[in-house]
């Protein structure tokens, strides 16, 4: 929930739409029209703290560092290791449309004994915390997207993990036995 502010934050009275809480990196947010509480909005640089449209260089380098921090402070829930096979040295990482074709194939992997674990991730922008421990615990980390690999590009330059990408991009949902059998023949040969 959103508590919208009241009152003038800045030491001379005046409403600082840009001064951010120090723990959450937030802006205080005004219902627009409340007396006192006019501030700009739009695509222009801001200055810190005033909200003014600004066009300095330094500013500029700073506003991009904090939206990017603040985005970073955003705490998001661990990734979870679904059906992990304490054996597995494979992990299958996915995320949005993937979850069910990466979910089917894997359980029918793991029902004829071969050892896979999946994970699908939730949250893209921040990253949870522990995804570099999960994906370190791995040998091989395969990424079935949708699209021409983004995640798995991320992947391997965040974490330096030499990420499997396997991509799809005919407009059509991954099919489970496509992903059991491409799956299966890295679980076999690595």
């Amino acid at each position: 929930s959103v508590e919208f502010t009241t009152q003038a934050n800045g030491d001379d009275g005046r409403f600082l739409p840009y001064l951010r809480n120090p723990e959450t990196m937030a802006r205080p947010w005004a219902i627009p029209g409340t007396p006192g509480l006019e501030h700009r909005i739009g695509g222009l640089e801001k200055a810190d703290k005033t909200g003014d449209i600004s066009y300095d260089p330094a500013n500029h380098e700073h506003m991009v560092r904090t939206r990017a921090a603040r985005i970073e402070a955003i705490e998001v829930p661990d990734v979870e290791v679904e059906d992990a096979d304490e054996n597995a040295r494979v992990l299958v990482l996915g995320w949005g449309s993937t979850y069910g074709p990466i979910g089917a194939a894997c359980r029918a992997l793991r029902q004829r004994g071969l050892p896979i674990a999946q994970a699908h991730l939730r949250h893209l922008a921040p990253l949870p915390a522990n995804l570099g421990e999960v994906l370190a615990a791995y040998d091989k980390v395969v990424i079935p997207e949708m699209n021409l690999g983004q995640l798995a590009h991320v992947i391997r330059a965040k974490y330096l993990v030499d990420a499997v990408p396997f991509n799809q991009v005919s407009g059509l949902p991954f099919t489970a036995a496509t992903l059991e059998s491409m799956l299966e023949d890295v679980v076999k040969n690595g």
